[in-house]
C-alpha cells in the first residue's frame, strides 16, 4: 500500500509537523539484493514548511537483510541516519549544482507526496558501495567456492604451485 502524504494540508495551522508511522517492508519495492520479509520499519518524519518549499527530514534506524558480497552470506545490514532535503516546486535556473543543491529535489505534487517513494530512495542512498558481512570478510574460495570465513582451504598454494613457470621441473624430479 503506497502512504501518499498531502504536505500543504498536513502544515496548514503549523510551520512544522512530526509524524511517526511504520511501513511494510514489502511496500516499498527495494530492488533484489535486499531481502524483503514480512517486516515493517519505523519511519520519524519532521516536516517543515520553507519559503521555497518544504523541507522533510526522515530518521530511519532499522536493519534489513541483504547478502553480503565478498561471502553470499545474508545478514542484517543496519540503517541508521537522519537525513534532510529541500522539497522546491522551483525548477532550478542554472546549469551548475550548488551544493545546496545536492539535498534538494523537485516537488512536483505537495498534495500527493509518495512517502514510500522518499523512504525507499534514502533506504538506497544509505546502503553500502559494497555490502560485506564485516569488515575483515575472507570471501569464497576461487576455486573450490568455500566460505573462508567459515573452513579453510589449500587451494591458492596447489594452484599457485601448479601454474608457476617451474611446475614442469617438478616433472623432472619424478
Amino acid at each position: 500500500m503506497i502512504i501518499y502524504l498531502n504536505l500543504r494540508e498536513e502544515l496548514k495551522r503549523e510551520p512544522f509537523k512530526e509524524i511517526e508511522l511504520k511501513i511494510p517492508l514489502k511496500d516499498l519495492d527495494l530492488p533484489e539484493n535486499y531481502y524483503i520479509e514480512d517486516k515493517e520499519i519505523d519511519v520519524k518524519l519532521h516536516l517543515l514548511k520553507d519559503k521555497d518549499g518544504y523541507v522533510i527530514t526522515i530518521t530511519l534506524n532499522t536493519s534489513i537483510n541483504m547478502s553480503c558480497d565478498r561471502c553470499l552470506t545474508v545478514f542484517p545490514q543496519k540503517f541508521d541516519f537522519t537525513e534532510s532535503i529541500l522539497f522546491t516546486k522551483k525548477l532550478p535556473k542554472h546549469q551548475e549544482l550548488s551544493e545546496e543543491d545536492l539535498y534538494s529535489e523537485y516537488l512536483e505534487d505537495e498534495e500527493k507526496f509518495n512517502l514510500n517513494e522518499f523512504v525507499r530512495e534514502e533506504i538506497i542512498v544509505n546502503t553500502p558501495m559494497k555490502v560485506l558481512c564485516s569488515e575483515d570478510c575472507k570471501g569464497l574460495c576461487s576455486y573450490c567456492g568455500i566460505n573462508k570465513n567459515e573452513e579453510s582451504c589449500d587451494c591458492e598454494i596447489v594452484m599457485k604451485r601448479k601454474e608457476s613457470p617451474f611446475a614442469k621441473l617438478q616433472k623432472l624430479l619424478k
